[in-house]
């Protein structure tokens, strides 16, 4: 995201006349590009580098309000549940720690929404109940089923209350998910159209909450932050939303809960544990499952894969080997089941190889993944698991530089032959030759015998030089976090409500077990509804005081 730096950090730059200043939050790698552009010029101009750099003073300022609600997090959920309670006549004020609305809701696609007015016009028969079946067949009770079935049932409401409030959607062809497409629009429309219209409402952006407010009693009674110039603010509120968005920007809290931080995130670093750490602060209990939220794509931890084409390598069923170079998974799923069985099966190792030979290198780069395979197979899978269309575009020069790339970092290697390319990869060389000459044996014969994946997806690996490219998972962030009931109210250890406090969205757990559901818009239905059920129910709350 560039706005924010342009609205914030260039004006402070010419403010102070300094490069000392902040970095825009959630913007760290555009505020450091714009930095060193600015200093380039300058130095080039005659300036000395080091007067550059003179320290902004901090504010020693303290700013105190006092509102119904206060809610942590402006993203889809934090945002909706403002506007919810706003709309039932709640006064309330949003803090949000970067420069800008949105969070993650501004790169989602879509959102699940069973019967609503759009899905229905659309000629969709497909009911709540039908998709609480389906997620149940893959949580298997693991999740919160009073809070998925109430999810659900909130859905086609919900969708029709954001096309009632400007949101453009259309009708996707699984009769569940609406398709918003991406951008910071709709939820700028929310704020500027309907939030912020009101007199009593407070949008405080690069304003960082850090921690709950509580009276003698121990009892919630608002939130502190800070400004990003160092003020501090006091909000005084009836009632705290939670909604900043999980920890996948967290990397102690990822190898606290989830046991590694070998990840590439696709989605926001300011997504950092805020709303969960707070809520522990006032006794609340944690989810069961706290797992990383594997996208479709694999990734590398320490080469960017994700803005190129490299994270589609293990989106074609090729091998797939583990750090001492075994097989570990039915290679097909990555396609066919990507963010379920695919995600979970990568997350077992963490780390894997993806291999390959000349030929399909040769294939790939010239005309994609789709050129593995015959014209009548490429049409079965674009149409039955949505294979992605810019997997398909031939890799073109982008091969050669994303290789030489993934080698500097030690995270790709070719050899003349398949020994050798073990050897590279560090493998166990002998038990990986065996592995090597088993899959061999299954590419010639037509049939694994080992995960019964379908022999389309067994690409011949026999024209040297051989090749190896090192993976992890990618993750848009964290699902599960705090526990809260169905009317998002968070819970203590003994599951009792802690009068005043509510999460919504990815910092709420319970709406997910493991793996991920495979329908699409799942977590972007999950934070609008869980969010309209928090300003919905923190307002009853505060009216019924």
């Amino acid at each position: 995201f560039y706005e924010p730096v342009i609205n914030y950090m260039v004006p402070d730059i010419i403010k102070y006349q300094t490069l000392g200043v902040d970095a825009v939050s959630g913007c760290t790698l555009t505020s450091k590009g714009v930095i060193q552009a600015v200093e380039n010029a300058l130095v080039q101009a005659g300036a000395n580098k080091a007067d550059l750099y003179t320290p902004v003073e901090k504010s020693k300022e303290t700013e105190e309000y006092h509102t119904d609600i206060v809610v942590v997090g402006a993203g889809g959920s934090g945002s909706v549940a403002a506007l919810t309670a706003s709309e039932a006549g709640a006064k309330v004020i949003v803090v949000e720690k970067t420069g800008k609305t949105g969070g993650m809701s501004v790169l989602s696609t879509g959102f699940i929404a069973p019967g609503s007015k759009a899905q229905k016009d659309n000629g969709s028969t497909v009911t709540a109940k039908d998709l609480f079946d389906e997620f149940v067949n893959y949580n298997y009770g693991t999740a919160n089923n009073l809070l998925v079935k109430t999810i659900l049932d909130k859905a086609g409401e919900t969708a029709d209350w954001l096309v009632e409030h400007g949101y453009q959607v259309k009708p996707s062809p699984n009769g569940v998910t609406l398709d918003t497409g991406k951008g910071q629009d709709k939820i700028d429309n929310l704020y500027n159209n309907y939030f912020l219209k009101s007199k009593d409402n407070i949008l405080l952006l690069r304003t960082k909450a850090d921690k709950l407010l509580f009276d003698e009693n121990k009892k919630v009674i608002g939130v502190h932050a800070v400004k990003q110039d160092g003020t501090e603010v006091n909000i005084y509120a009836d009632a705290v939303i939670l909604a900043t968005g999980g920890f996948g920007g967290n990397k102690e809290m990822l190898r606290q809960y989830t046991g590694s931080d070998r990840y590439w995130l696709s989605g926001l670093e300011a997504s950092s544990g805020d709303g969960i750490n707070m809520a522990l602060s006032a006794g609340a209990d944690l989810s069961t499952e706290l797992v990383p939220h594997i996208t479709e794509f694999a990734a590398n931890a320490d080469v960017n894969y994700n803005d190129y084409y490299f994270k589609y390598l293990n989106y074609a069923g090729l091998l797939q080997l583990d750090t001492n170079g075994h097989r570990f998974m039915n290679e097909e799923w990555c396609l066919t089941q990507p963010l379920a069985k695919g995600a979970s099966s990568i997350r077992t190792v963490g780390s894997f190889w993806v291999i390959f030979d000349q030929n399909t290198y040769d294939i790939i780069k010239e005309k994609g993944l789709s050129g593995l395979f015959t014209e009548e197979q490429t049409e079965y899978l674009k149409k039955a698991h949505n294979w992605r269309a810019r997997a398909l575009d031939p890799f073109g020069d982008s091969m050669e530089y994303e290789f030489n790339r993934a080698k500097e970092a030690g995270a790709a290697c070719s050899a003349d032959t398949l020994e050798e390319l073990g050897r590279l990869a560090g493998f166990n060389v002998e038990e990986y030759m065996e592995q090597m000459n088993r899959y061999l044996t299954y590419i010639e014969n037509g049939v694994d015998e080992e995960f019964n994946k379908d022999p389309m997806f067994l690409i011949p690996i026999d024209k040297a030089p051989y090749y190896a490219v090192r993976m992890e998972p990618a993750i848009f962030g964290t699902l599960g976090g705090i526990r809260i009931d169905e009317k998002m109210r968070v819970l203590n250890e003994d599951l009792k409500p802690i009068d005043g406090l509510y999460a919504a969205g990815q910092d709420a757990g319970g709406m997910y077990g493991y793996p991920y559901y495979e329908t699409p818009g799942t977590t972007q239905g999950y934070a609008y509804n869980s969010g309209r059920i928090a300003g919905e129910q923190a307002t009853t709350y505060i009216k019924n005081k």
